[in-house]
């Protein structure tokens, strides 16, 4: 059996979607089916996997990137029964009125919101977002995100809350499906062995406008303020890099904070294994599978419980709960209590990290949750 699976960033980027898509391709390949992925790229790329990538220059004019698009998936996808959609709907809707495909589609999170953020258009939080009115530019795209979502055949989210969302947008309920992403457990006792003298701190993913970022540099601030030793790696690219280091240079922090660009997979491994707390300050997140990273490589969390993250932090039983304020950025005075009530307290610190473990085992195990997503293409 043959499924194209269409998304719009892919290794060596970064993110959720770079890092499933790769991992289901496999599965997939494993599993005696041909896979063909068609993603967008900033370069092309002799790709050695066991499947078939197919890519397109991200940067070029949109009009032509769209018409070149629509017709490689078109022209991959005969003798496919499945398009999995993890990126790229409209591109892959259009593709498939003329291919008539069952499309399944992974929704991660709200593109229109994300888009209105980075662009200084909304202030709105998440879920302000989906019941605000907003500009015409705005609304168009919300239209769209939801248009496309309702014309899957089945979609996939990775939390309760986003399909919840998901189905205000006009889904039916009976075609949404909520499957955990998960991640790779390790037996990280024998690999660790942490210096107990300088706090490490870690933060991954996207430097975008909700990630909330200068907020973390601001509790470090605080922080060292208070005389601690320790270190913060920013692990990530976008566009506030070089506001967040001129951040840090102003406070002064520039022993203290280091923004370390993208890294691979086993490089960000390095970062996990020697630090001991991670921190997400986000205004959002689907279900972010960092969260799950970090705690199998036994960091305590400091989360704020947005989108799908509380079902992860179960109300604070598995890691420390960063609040909002207006549901939009923490506070930086709170996030530095936490973090050294966690120094301070080594109790309170192996109980969450213990809690986080067994939860992994029990919900978040992607050999498990892989499988559910194999019943879906039989």
């Amino acid at each position: 059996m043959k499924v194209l699976i269409t998304v719009g960033i892919f290794p060596p980027d970064i993110g959720g979607p770079a890092s499933f898509v790769p991992k289901i391709a496999n599965i997939l390949t494993e599993n005696g089916y041909e896979v063909i992925v068609v993603c967008l790229s900033d370069e092309k790329i002799e790709d050695e996997v066991d499947y078939k990538v197919v890519r397109i220059i991200r940067r070029q004019n949109l009009i032509i990137r769209w018409i070149k698009t629509i017709y490689t998936i078109i022209r991959n996808s005969f003798g496919a029964k499945y398009i999995f959609v993890n990126g790229l709907p409209m591109e892959s809707y259009l593709a498939n009125l003329f291919l008539r495909k069952k499309i399944i589609r992974k929704i991660v999170g709200d593109w229109a919101w994300e888009r209105g953020r980075n662009r200084g258009i909304i202030e709105d939080s998440f879920d302000e977002f989906q019941q605000n009115s907003h500009n015409l530019h705005i609304e168009i795209a919300k239209f769209s995100r939801g248009w496309t979502a309702t014309k899957a055949d089945l979609v996939i989210t990775p939390s309760i809350h986003l399909s919840k969302v998901v189905e205000s947008w006009g889904v039916d309920h009976e075609k949404l499906k909520v499957i955990y992403n998960g991640t790779s457990i390790s037996d990280i006792d024998e690999k660790i062995n942490k210096d107990k003298n300088v706090i490490n701190l870690i933060t991954v993913g996207r430097l975008a406008p909700w990630k909330n970022i200068d907020i973390i540099i601001e509790a470090m601030h605080l922080l060292r303020q208070a005389g601690m030793e320790f270190h913060l790696f920013i692990v990530g690219s976008g566009d506030l890099h070089d506001e967040l280091n001129e951040k840090v240079f102003n406070l002064n922090l520039e022993n203290y904070v280091t923004l370390t660009g993208q890294k691979n997979s086993s490089e960000l491994e390095e970062y996990y294994i020697n630090s001991h707390i991670y921190i997400q300050a986000s205004g959002y997140g689907g279900l972010p599978h960092v969260l799950l990273e970090a705690m199998n490589y036994e960091l305590l969390v400091i989360s704020t419980p947005i989108g799908g993250s509380n079902e992860i932090l179960e109300d604070g039983k598995n890691g420390l709960i960063l609040d909002l304020i207006d549901g939009k950025k923490p506070s930086s005075e709170y996030l530095n209590q936490l973090i050294l009530k966690s120094i301070k307290n080594k109790e309170l610190r192996d109980e969450k990290i213990i809690n986080a473990k067994y939860l992994l085992h029990n919900k978040f195990d992607e050999s498990k949750n892989f499988q559910e997503y194999l019943k879906v293409f039989q």
